[in-house]
């Protein structure tokens, strides 16, 4: 192997794309128990829609669990953390649109800090 496919194989991206489509799916997954704790926390204590909830909760952190660990298998732990905080951006959108929520600018310029950081943290796995 010459040095230009050492310099290929450094910039592009090691993990397969339907692998990193499932950790982006797995990390939307992970950001739902936010929604769904919320929604469990405005309803009447030990009502059904609470227990509902609640229940619900648990479902998303097991599956949460189970596709975690399965990525993991996949993947690096730092590369999958490295994209971890991707779930900040997928909280603010679920409190914008869900909760009604104000956006404000050093929000956004916060996500897309994070999103650059991803960015250049995936690019520069290997």
């Amino acid at each position: 192997m010459n040095q230009t496919d050492g310099q290929k194989k450094k910039n592009r991206l090691e993990i397969p794309l339907f692998w990193f489509f499932i950790l982006h799916l797995t990390l939307f997954l992970n950001s739902t128990t936010g929604v769904v704790s919320k929604f469990a926390g405005r309803a009447k204590f030990l009502s059904i829609r609470f227990f509902l909830l609640y229940t619900l909760l648990m479902m998303i952190c097991i599956s949460f669990a189970i596709l975690w660990q399965q990525v993991l298998k996949r993947m690096s732990l730092t590369f999958a953390f490295m994209n971890k905080p991707i779930t900040v951006i997928y909280s603010l959108l679920w409190g914008k649109f869900l909760f009604n929520e104000q956006v404000t600018l050093k929000m956004v310029i916060g996500a897309i800090v994070i999103i650059i950081g991803i960015v250049i943290g995936v690019s520069n796995d290997g």
